[in-house]
């Protein structure tokens, strides 16, 4: 996953407003307008999609340094997806036009954009095929590595079920398993990696 530097921060405040907001407050919705882009400071936010029989199937949760609402970039766009946020956060919202004019001043600013729009499909492939062919063991091991910071996973399994569109009991009962195995421990809302090889060998299907 694509996380833009502190040293860009002061960029987005410089040409976008500050935002400060409380846990489960609503950024945007689907089929809002998208106008804005936005980078998160501080916090955890997620984006979610509302089902037909009205459960929110919860697609990502996002952490400080990542950006969201790119539709932006696209004249005339829609949200795809409902952004709302999990914790009391700090986010910028930032014109996508200014961005722009920006970013052609500086072309690491404009490789990350990319990069970010890149990687934002790349997941999203990723997450169709977790859904569709992983089980229950190889959805979480793939989680936890794809989240992890320098072996830390700041996630409560409630955060990782909803992720994962799977009973948090399951989950629950997943990360036992792991802790059993070796391949991590756990603390109040920390997850800490202590084999990655066998997570990895988990999601390959030979665990």
């Amino acid at each position: 996953m694509i996380i833009v530097k502190e040293k860009y921060f002061k960029i987005f405040e410089d040409i976008g407003i500050k935002l400060r907001l409380k846990a489960n407050d609503m950024i945007f919705m689907a089929e809002d307008q998208a106008e804005d882009t936005y980078l998160i400071e501080e916090g955890r936010v997620r984006a979610y999609i509302d089902s037909r029989d009205g459960k929110e199937i919860t697609l990502e949760v996002l952490r400080a340094g990542r950006i969201f609402g790119d539709a932006s970039f696209c004249k005339k766009a829609v949200r795809d997806v409902n952004i709302q946020a999990v914790t009391d956060s700090i986010i910028i919202k930032v014109d996508a036009k200014s961005l722009f004019e920006v970013s052609h001043q500086d072309q690491e600013l404009m490789q990350l954009l990319f990069e970010h729009i890149t990687d934002s499909n790349r997941m999203l492939t990723h997450k169709i095929k977790t859904l569709v062919y992983y089980n229950s063991k190889q959805k979480v091991a793939d989680f936890l590595l794809a989240n992890e910071i320098q072996q830390k996973v700041n996630f409560t399994q409630q955060e990782i079920s909803e992720c994962l569109a799977l009973n948090r009991v399951t989950v629950a009962r997943v990360i036992t398993l792991f802790k059993k195995e070796g391949f991590v421990k756990t603390d109040y809302h920390l997850i800490t990696i202590t084999d990655q090889k066998g997570l990895e060998d988990i999601v390959k299907g030979e665990g």
